[in-house]
């Protein structure tokens, strides 16, 4: 029967716990998500994986179209051979006046196979994906601490006044910093 009483006991202090857990977690359903932050950091940043597809596809259409080459001029200055009765070549310089157009097209149909470009591009696509990953850890773990010190805050309002301003601190410093790396997103979803 002791048991049991427990074991009710725990249940509900169990079910209490995660219903409070809940409700302190629901305060701060104002604020963005860590997905949201992540995402306008990456917009930010320049980083989205759509860029890198982007560039991907720009190289290979690259290679099927032509070095357009295009020359305009006027007047030109020439030689004109003319052989004379005696059988000697007679020399003279004919000047013209006209505008004269020339547009040269060239292909490269190699780049159709394989282009340089595309070495390139996987370079920085591997390099971007990589600072990537490094921002979207940076945010997440700033947002994390930034709600651990929030937590902290609420359950402790009790605290002395020298550390609930040190955590009213460390959470603005926080809040800057997300805000840096995301275009204002953190501040601009919570309002003044």
């Amino acid at each position: 029967m002791k048991a049991l009483a427990a074991s009710c006991v725990l249940g509900l202090a169990a079910a209490a716990s995660a219903q409070s857990t809940a409700e302190l977690l629901h305060r701060f359903d104002g604020e963005p998500s860590v997905g949201a932050l992540q995402r306008a950091a990456a917009r930010l940043a320049s980083l989205e994986p759509e860029r890198v597809r982007s560039w991907q596809k720009r190289v290979r259409a690259a290679a099927a179209l032509p070095t357009v080459k295009a020359r305009v001029g006027r007047g030109t200055t020439g030689v004109l051979v003319t052989r004379g009765v005696d059988g000697v070549d007679n020399f003279s310089t004919v000047q013209n006046d006209a505008w004269h157009f020339d547009v040269e097209a060239s292909w490269s149909l190699d780049r159709l196979v394989f282009d340089v470009n595309e070495v390139r591009v996987s370079r920085e696509g591997q390099r971007v994906a990589a600072r990537r990953e490094e921002l979207l850890t940076q945010v997440a773990q700033l947002y994390y601490e930034r709600r651990r010190l929030q937590i902290d805050q609420l359950l402790d309002a009790d605290a002395r006044e020298s550390l609930a301003l040190d955590r009213a601190l460390a959470i603005g410093e926080l809040t800057a910093i997300l805000d840096g790396l995301t275009g204002g997103a953190l501040s601009a979803r919570r309002g003044p």
